[in-house]
C-alpha cells in the first residue's frame, strides 16, 4: 500500500503514513512535510536487528529581484539518505522540518532526523554566504551525515533590465530520492522581460529570452529553451509518470488580420508514489506563460505548475508593466517559475527554490518550499 499522490505536489498536513505487504526490506512509511518539530516514536514491534532508511531534505531559498543579483531564483534544499540500525535508535527521535525562506537574503531552514543526519536549506537568490563549504547567490543546500549526501540545484540567473525590462530566473530543484545526483538549476532569463522555468529532479528549468516564459524541468528530462522566434512559451520537461505541460500561446496582430488571441498552457501531469520500498516523484514540468499589452488591451496566459518532482513554468511579459500575472509553482522537490518585472514568481514545492522576480520585490518573489522527511522501516507482523 503506502501513499500515492496524483496531480501536482504541494503542502498539506504534518505527517502521513502507510503500511504494505511483506515484499522488500520495509513494510511501513511515514512522511513529514510541514515546517516544525515532530517526534517519531520507535515502534514497539520494530523488527529486531532490522534497520530503517531516512530521507531528509532541507528547505528551499527565496527568489530575489533586480536589487540583489539581478533576479536570481532560490536554491533547492540538500538531501541526506541514511540507513540506521534499529539498535542505534532512541525510544523517540526528534524530526525538524526546515522553513522555506521568504527573504531575498535568507536561507532555507535545516531539516534533521535526530542527531543521525540533516540537510541544509538552499541560499536565497540574494544570499551569497557559505552553505556547507560553497559560496554563491542561490546555491543549493547539502546533506550532512548521511550515507549519501547531495546538494540542491542553484537558482537560475535573472536579467538586469532596470525597472521595466527585467527578467527573473527559476528556482533550483532539490535532489531526487534516488540520491544519484545533485539537484538541477533553475532556468535563466537571458534578455528583455523573460523568465526561466523552475528546475526539476530530472533536469534544469527552461532558459528564456525576449518576453517568453520558460517551461519547468520535469522529473525525467530538462525543459527545452525558448526564444522570441518561437512565438509560444516553453514546454515543461517530461515526467516519469506523466507528460510535461504545454506552454501558453499569445498571438497579436492587426484587427484586420483577426486581432489578438491566446491559449492557456497546461500543468505538468503525473503523480507521486510513496511506499515502504519505493519513492517516485513522477510529474512533468509546468508550461511557460506570457502577458501582452497593447494600448488599453491586455492578454494574459499564466505559467502553470509542475507535478511532483518538477518545476513550475515562468511568466514573461511584452509591451507593458504592472500586469500582475503569475508563474507556476513547483511540485514537491521542484523549483518555482521565474517572473518578469511586476510578475508573481512561483513558489518552490517542498525543498524547492522559489522563482526570482525581475523587478518589484516583496509579494512578487517566489518563496522557498518547506523541508521534507520520509522514513521507511519494518515492523514485525
Amino acid at each position: 500500500m503506502g501513499r500515492r499522490f496524483p496531480g501536482t505536489g504541494g503542502g498539506g498536513g504534518g505527517g502521513a503514513g502507510g503500511g504494505g505487504g511483506d515484499l522488500g526490506e520495509f513494510n511501513e512509511v511515514r512522511m513529514f512535510k510541514c515546517y516544525g518539530t515532530y517526534t517519531w516514536t520507535k515502534p514497539s514491534n520494530l523488527k529486531a536487528g532490522s534497520r530503517i532508511r531516512v530521507y531528509v531534505w532541507g528547505a528551499g531559498g527565496c527568489g530575489s529581484d533586480s536589487g540583489t543579483d539581478i533576479g536570481r531564483g532560490g536554491g533547492g534544499g540538500g538531501l541526506a539518505i541514511k540507513y540506521i540500525d534499529e539498535s542505534a535508535l532512541g525510544s523517540t527521535e526528534s524530526i525538524t522540518i526546515g522553513t522555506g525562506s521568504s527573504s531575498t537574503t535568507g536561507t532555507g531552514g535545516t531539516s534533521s532526523f535526530g542527531s543521525h543526519c540533516s540537510a541544509s536549506g538552499g541560499n536565497s537568490g540574494g544570499q551569497t554566504g557559505a552553505n556547507q563549504g560553497v559560496t554563491g547567490y542561490g546555491i543549493g543546500g547539502l546533506g550532512i551525515g548521511g550515507d549519501i549526501n547531495r546538494r540542491g540545484g542553484q537558482g537560475g540567473i535573472g536579467y538586469n533590465g532596470g525597472t521595466s525590462n527585467a527578467g527573473g530566473g527559476g528556482g533550483g530543484s532539490a535532489p531526487g530520492p534516488s540520491g544519484l545526483k545533485d539537484g538541477h538549476r533553475g532556468g535563466n532569463a537571458s534578455s528583455t522581460r523573460s523568465a526561466g522555468g523552475g528546475g526539476g529532479i530530472g533536469g534544469h528549468g527552461g532558459d528564456s529570452s525576449s518576453y517568453l516564459g520558460g517551461g519547468g524541468g520535469g522529473s525525467a528530462t530538462s525543459a527545452a529553451n525558448v526564444g522570441e522566434s518561437h512565438k509560444a512559451n516553453g514546454l515543461g520537461g517530461s515526467g516519469i509518470l506523466g507528460a510535461g505541460g504545454s506552454g501558453g500561446t499569445v498571438i497579436y496582430t492587426y484587427a484586420s488580420y483577426g486581432g489578438s488571441g491566446s491559449g492557456q498552457g497546461t500543468s505538468g501531469e503525473g503523480g507521486a508514489i510513496i511506499e515502504p520500498n519505493q519513492i517516485i516523484f513522477g510529474g512533468g514540468g509546468g508550461g511557460g506563460g506570457h502577458a501582452y499589452t497593447q494600448s488599453t488591451y491586455q492578454t494574459i496566459v499564466n505559467g502553470t505548475s509542475g507535478g511532483p518532482g518538477a518545476g513550475g513554468g515562468g511568466i514573461g511579459e511584452h509591451n507593458g508593466t504592472a500586469m500582475y500575472a503569475m508563474a507556476g509553482n513547483g511540485g514537491m522537490l521542484g523549483g518555482g517559475g521565474g517572473g518578469a518585472h511586476y510578475m508573481y514568481a512561483g513558489y518552490g514545492g517542498n525543498a524547492g527554490g522559489g522563482g526570482g522576480n525581475g523587478y518589484g520585490g516583496g509579494s512578487y518573489l517566489g518563496h522557498g518550499g518547506e523541508g521534507l522527511v520520509i522514513i521507511q522501516y519494518r515492523i514485525q507482523l
